[in-house]
């Protein structure tokens, strides 16, 4: 992993990885040779059965790496059309694990991409694959509530790195 840290310019309220929000988990992401990866510790109260992360909490992070793959690597917005978890082991709260997504496939716009959870480096708690379809800024402008110009600024700061 070349450890580069993928900048985050969103200013909105993502859950995963907004700066802004207070109840989010604030992510941070670095550059991988095809996709993105993010270290991270899941608090407590975020639990399922007490000492675990909560299902939907993992598939959260599987999936938002992901589309920071898309986002830090290729300049895009992707919309997940598909998701299917595998988890493989427990995730427990509060101890440092690494989440990790590349792309395995596309065609066009339909983009298949392969995310897995690691506390312990070579042994899988979790993964996903996920199928996207890239978008573009008028298209998220018009499903939610941030501006178009908004949506262009924000991906036009990937697009030197993504190029390169």
């Amino acid at each position: 992993m070349d450890e580069r840290e993928i900048p985050n310019y969103w200013l909105g309220q993502c859950f995963g990885c907004s700066k802004t929000n207070p109840h989010g988990l604030r992510l941070q992401f670095w550059r991988s040779e095809h996709g993105c990866f993010t270290r991270c510790s899941i608090p407590g109260y975020l639990c399922g059965i007490d000492g675990l992360v909560h299902g939907g909490i993992i598939a959260l992070l599987l999936d938002e790496v992901a589309q920071w793959a898309l986002i830090g690597r290729h300049a895009s917005f992707g919309v997940t059309r598909e998701i299917t978890v595998r988890y493989l082991r427990p995730v427990p709260v509060d101890a440092e694990f690494l989440v990790e997504a590349h792309v395995v496939s596309q065609e066009e716009k339909n983009v298949m991409l392969r995310s897995t959870v690691f506390q312990t480096p070579g042994v899988p708690l979790a993964e996903a694959d996920s199928k996207f379809i890239l978008v573009s800024p008028t298209t998220i402008a018009k499903l939610s509530a941030v501006e178009e110009p908004v949506l262009r600024q924000f991906l036009s700061k990937y697009a030197t790195e993504a190029a390169g």
